[in-house]
């Protein structure tokens, strides 16, 4: 993670977002007011996505749920994400 002052982030803002995008490389961008920081946006997304799962009782539950299967050396009883999919798994390759 990369750390900038507002001023340095402002003089130099399209660099700064093009490391975060292009290199994967996260910015914090530090203030008098407090610090924000920069990331790409499918890393947002894919945050976002993670918190509304975990806020969301019964997924959290059913996440806790599949790690305990997974430690205990189980095997789920419901198709993989590329057994649901196997129809799309050619088209994009």
């Amino acid at each position: 993670m990369q750390f900038y002052t507002s001023k340095q982030a402002s003089a130099d803002l399209d660099r700064v977002i093009a490391r975060a995008v292009y290199d994967q490389e996260e910015a914090a961008i530090v203030s008098d007011i407090g610090t924000v920081f920069l990331v790409p946006q499918e890393e947002f997304d894919s945050m976002r996505e993670s918190l509304r799962l975990m806020s969301d009782r019964r997924s959290f539950n059913a996440l806790l749920e599949g790690h305990s299967q997974r430690d205990a050396g189980g095997v789920s009883d419901y198709p993989t994400v590329e057994q649901i999919f196997y129809d799309l798994q050619d088209t994009h390759s």
